[in-house]
């Protein structure tokens, strides 16, 4: 199951779903700065450019998706997650993890793990730490000691392609 933390206002807000654009995806992680998506269609060589495709994938791979948190406000409507108040905790998230044997959490951040292990630290799961897929997180690669290790040898590749090879290695595994 993949595991993220809570949709940006205009998937989230009924009344701001007219700024969708015509190339996001009303679905989770479906914003245009969020690359989840395209890392996950190339990491399963599948092109995901719409819901029903990516649904098909998740089918396809058994994965499930979720959120640990089922409600909250946004600080001015901000995107990240530190702009997030008055949290309602996703407290059946486990029971459906439970119910349908769910045995390894892919988490889309250190922040969302962080939340998950608080709210259910008894969890057995064998849990995964993807790079997070939002537009900021390439920032903070920057203090990586794997991504420094593999600027040094790739000093030309794009960012991308080392987040790429992580989320490869997180869904090959057996």
């Amino acid at each position: 199951m993949i595991i993220g933390s809570f949709p940006i206002g205009k998937f989230s807000h009924p009344g701001r779903k007219n700024e969708i654009k015509p190339h996001e995806i009303d679905f989770f992680f479906g914003g245009e700065k969020n690359l989840l998506w395209r890392l996950m269609g190339d990491t399963f060589e599948k092109k995901l450019k719409t819901k029903d495709a990516i649904v098909e994938l998740l089918r396809e791979k058994k994965l499930g998706i979720g959120d640990v948190i089922r409600s909250c406000k946004r600080h001015n409507g901000g995107g990240s997650d530190k702009d997030l108040l008055e949290i309602e905790w996703n407290t059946d998230l486990l029971s459906e993890i439970h119910k349908h044997k769910i045995k390894r959490v892919y988490f889309t951040g250190k922040g969302v793990e962080k939340w998950f292990r608080k709210l259910f630290p008894e969890s057995a799961l064998e849990m995964v730490n993807l790079i997070s897929p939002s537009a900021q997180s390439a920032r903070a690669l920057g203090r990586n000691p794997d991504f420094i290790a593999w600027r040094r040898k790739n000093p030309t590749l794009p960012v991308y392609d080392f987040v790429l090879i992580s989320y490869k290695k997180a869904f090959h595994r057996s």
